[in-house]
């Protein structure tokens, strides 16, 4: 909403004032609108701020890589590919492949050797899930299916010193035969299960040479607090356990509350929890209901909440209607594809 952009906007504002001479380059992530991130990208341009929110492309659809390349003067180049789902890329001409994605990252490639006559330091920033190997602990609804959304780093080509990624929280180095490709991760947790270090990584790139990586941790000016476990308690439990729990002023609150699979949520659940949680000047922040798994469940989606609901994947939709209305293998796809339309137009 408003506020985020006003906050994306001060953020950046606030980087550039201390650097005015530094380039910047942002790209869109999977929860971005890339329209509204790029109908200002003429004025960030201004600033030294390149602002790409989708792969760029010809009228007739067919990848236009030099939409996507940032060149730093004298410096280096920045490739940079926001995120796109695998069957939207641009098409390649010429290229057969049967992943529009992998077409798409190998003809950037050819074209980044190309271009980069000075033989300068190349770093390939891209939002997109990389290595069969990655860690996505308390990650919140990644769905990968069989490796088809996975792209192995081998695919992203070769002539790059740095590969800087986004999507997965949390930071890590995708195996490969050299330290090459990384997950910077979330600067701040941004999700109750994150539980690992956050930080921004300071990364020094010098061409033809492994790239040197600093991390400077930041810890978050307030925490994020579960009650009732992984497991959830008893709404009524729970309450109890939020009175034991030491707050400190503005941390936000979890409150995980075990139900039965086709349990309804109590009608003042949330106002009681929220209650509770400012008395404590904390706040509230969800309740999350931990449900019981019942095999052969009449009507698993029945009694979910809203908040169940927003946190399905894909892939959850696509169970519970096969599991309802007996979906083929074909129908199934059909609706992935559906899906997925749906997911960008979202995006728009």
């Amino acid at each position: 909403g408003n506020e985020v952009a006003k906050r994306f906007c001060d953020g950046v504002l606030e980087v550039q004032s201390r650097s005015p001479e530094t380039e910047i380059v942002l790209i869109a992530g999977n929860h971005d609108s890339y329209s509204r991130l790029e109908v200002d990208k003429s004025l960030w341009k201004r600033l030294h701020v390149t602002v790409i929110g989708t792969p760029a492309e010809t009228a007739d659809g067919c990848a236009d890589f030099s939409g996507n390349i940032v060149e730093i003067p004298d410096k280096g180049l920045v490739a940079a590919v926001p995120f796109c789902h695998a069957r939207n890329f641009p098409t390649v001409p010429g290229d057969a492949s049967e992943r529009r994605d992998l077409a798409y990252f190998k003809g950037l490639a050819i074209y980044v050797a190309d271009a980069n006559k000075a033989n300068l330091p190349v770093v390939l920033m891209a939002h997109l899930p990389v290595g069969r190997d990655t860690d996505l602990a308390g990650h919140e609804n990644l769905a990968v299916i069989g490796g088809e959304e996975t792209v192995d780093i081998a695919e992203l080509g070769s002539g790059y010193d740095y590969i800087a990624l986004g999507h997965i929280h949390m930071s890590q180095w995708i195996k490969g035969e050299r330290k090459l490709a990384r997950y910077v991760g979330t600067p701040r947790p941004i999700h109750f299960d994150e539980r690992h270090r956050h930080g921004v990584d300071v990364v020094e790139v010098v061409r033809g040479q492994e790239p040197q990586v600093r991390t400077v941790e930041l810890l978050a000016k307030y925490r994020l607090v579960t009650v009732g476990g992984e497991k959830g308690l008893p709404f009524e439990e729970a309450m109890k356990e939020l009175g034991k729990t030491e707050l400190q002023e503005g941390d936000f609150v979890r409150v995980n509350v075990s139900m039965g699979a086709d349990e309804p949520e109590g009608p003042n659940w949330r106002e009681t929890a929220r209650a509770q949680t400012e008395s404590k000047h904390g706040r509230f922040a969800l309740l999350n209901p931990i449900r019981a798994k019942v095999a052969n469940s009449e009507s698993p989606v029945k009694n979910m909440t809203m908040q169940e609901i927003r946190t399905l994947t894909d892939e959850d939709v696509i169970g519970l209607l096969a599991a309802e209305h007996a979906l083929s293998d074909e129908q199934k796809d059909l609706l992935r594809g559906l899906l997925s339309e749906m997911n960008n137009a979202a995006r728009e």
